[in-house]
């Protein structure tokens, strides 16, 4: 079985549906820059929003398992299932009450996360030298500066910086897909 790698080229069948597709991630790629921008702009509030949003999804996750942990009770993992459920339900339940509160303990951790995979990339890309080596050892240094930035201005960088990163996610993501959009349309000139 041949193998097959994704490419624009998938993507273009036909001279409408190459338009359609288009439009499609041209709209996706620039309401992902607007709210990008909004983000970071609004970073306290996106901060906020997203805290919260990840409470919901926390706490209804948590609340899906116990359900299902009681459809389940004869499995011998029970107890387990049920006791996870019921982490997920109270910890989402306390980032929507206290929103700022989860921004801190949040960004603490993304502050130890970033310096720990920072260290690894670095060293890990000394220690390999593969091609363009270099560029990952400024991303792994970067990675520990920011994390040390956290760390350093924290609670204060709590108030804004989840909202400011999902910003910047918005806004790279916005910017690849038009990109995508723009390798489309290169790939079939003649009706796209």
């Amino acid at each position: 079985m041949p193998s097959e790698t994704m490419s624009a080229s998938m993507f273009v069948t036909d001279g409408e549906n190459s338009r359609n597709v288009r439009g499609w991630l041209i709209f996706t790629g620039i309401a992902s820059l607007v709210l990008g921008t909004a983000a970071i702009i609004y970073d306290t509030t996106a901060t906020t929003v997203s805290v919260v949003l990840l409470g919901l999804v926390l706490a209804l996750a948590g609340v899906t398992q116990i359900v299902a942990a009681f459809q389940v009770r004869g499995w011998s993992g029970f107890y387990l299932y049920l006791l996870d459920g019921i982490i997920r339900a109270v910890v989402g339940t306390l980032l929507v009450l206290y929103p700022t509160s989860g921004a801190q303990a949040l960004t603490l951790v993304l502050s130890f996360y970033f310096i720990a995979a920072g260290l690894i990339v670095t060293f890990g890309s000394i220690a390999l030298q593969f091609p363009s080596w270099g560029w990952s050892v400024f991303s792994g240094l970067v990675s520990v500066a920011l994390g040390v930035m956290l760390a350093i201005h924290w609670p204060i960088s709590s108030q804004w910086f989840i909202g400011f990163a999902v910003g910047v996610d918005l806004i790279l993501y916005g910017w690849a897909l038009l990109m995508f959009a723009a390798a489309i349309k290169r790939l079939s000139p003649s009706y796209a």
